[in-house]
């Protein structure tokens, strides 16, 4: 009796300089994952390239008792309900080609959508959101960006819903890359909390620690943490912008529950409890209770939703 081959899936997220790639069962479990170099996938044979190197990785992972059944692709960029790419400033890629490489190289279609999307997705699959099916997902970083899932899926409206990071809190405050003054982004990000910090120092008259550029958010999260006062205070007034946003957003959309992810959350255990007062403080009375959580999927949250996103995308789940 021949045994019939197990379904997968393949999640894969792109970067500046890498593609990431995840095999992942019908159940969202990674059963592995890796990353290759790609800085340009716009030519034809950059792209059949790229395609065939996420294959062999894909195929190394499953082995011969495997076929691929669906492929997610998780983006940097405003990726609209056609599956097209209007703005993606930080990569090279012509996704159309790409998709099309993908799907050549697989034999199943490439489903592509932004990357904060993908990573609400994910973690509303397999991490902090699982349960819910109205989720806010922030990622903090470089920038603040969000994806909104409803009712199971990721809301795209015309490409560019979930851009939290843009949200205007301070009218008039500093200049973002948007070109609008005082968004979300420009106080919460990584960039927005080094901000703070140089500024309280210079209320108080101290020198800041050393910080090797204006996005070095880490040693004011390390100095906040050994209890430096001025830190402390900056990172006060980072948990309230945010805190005060959430608020903003629940009395739009009424999540279930906003998951806060990026590279920042790994210092959630401090501004957290911040953000969560803040909040609380501000937000109408209704939706006080809706919890606010870390990630935790880390950096394959984008990937498995991706991989999740393909799964819906060909009717799998």
């Amino acid at each position: 009796m021949v045994s019939e081959k197990v379904p997968y899936l393949v999640g894969i997220d792109v970067g500046g300089t890498t593609v990431k790639v995840a095999l992942v069962t019908m159940d969202g479990d990674v059963v592995d994952f890796s990353a290759v170099r790609t800085e340009s996938m716009q030519t034809a044979e950059e792209l059949a390239s790229a395609a065939g190197k996420v294959r062999a990785m894909a195929e190394g992972f499953a082995g011969d008792g495997a076929y691929i059944a669906a492929v997610g692709l998780a983006l940097p960029g405003v990726v609209t309900p056609e599956d097209e790419l209007l703005l993606a400033p930080n990569v090279q890629v012509n996704l159309e080609g790409l998709v099309d490489a993908l799907a050549e190289a697989f034999g199943v279609p490439a489903y592509p959508m932004n990357d904060a999307n993908a990573a609400a997705l994910g973690e509303l699959w397999r991490g902090s959101g699982q349960g819910a099916r109205n989720l806010v997902f922030v990622t903090l970083g470089t920038g603040v960006g969000g994806g909104i899932v409803v009712d199971g899926k990721v809301v795209v409206g015309r490409g560019g819903t979930g851009e939290i990071g843009h949200l205007p809190v301070v009218p008039g405050g500093r200049l973002c890359g948007c070109g609008n003054r005082g968004c979300l982004e420009m106080y919460t990000s990584a960039r927005g909390l080094v901000h703070l910090y140089r500024d309280a120092c210079a209320r108080h008259g101290q020198v800041p620690v050393e910080l090797e550029h204006d996005a070095h958010s880490l040693p004011v999260f390390e100095a906040a943490r050994h209890g430096d006062d001025v830190a402390v205070e900056a990172l006060d007034e980072y948990g309230r912008y945010l805190g005060r946003a959430l608020a903003m957003v629940a009395c739009t959309l009424d999540p279930d529950a906003f998951v806060v992810g990026g590279g920042m959350s790994a210092a959630f255990d401090l501004f957290g409890p911040l953000v969560e007062d803040a909040y609380r403080d501000t937000v109408i009375r209704t939706c006080r209770d809706i919890p606010i959580r870390p990630a935790s999927l880390g950096n394959l949250a984008g990937m498995v939703g991706a991989a999740y996103h393909g799964a819906q995308r060909s009717g799998l789940l």
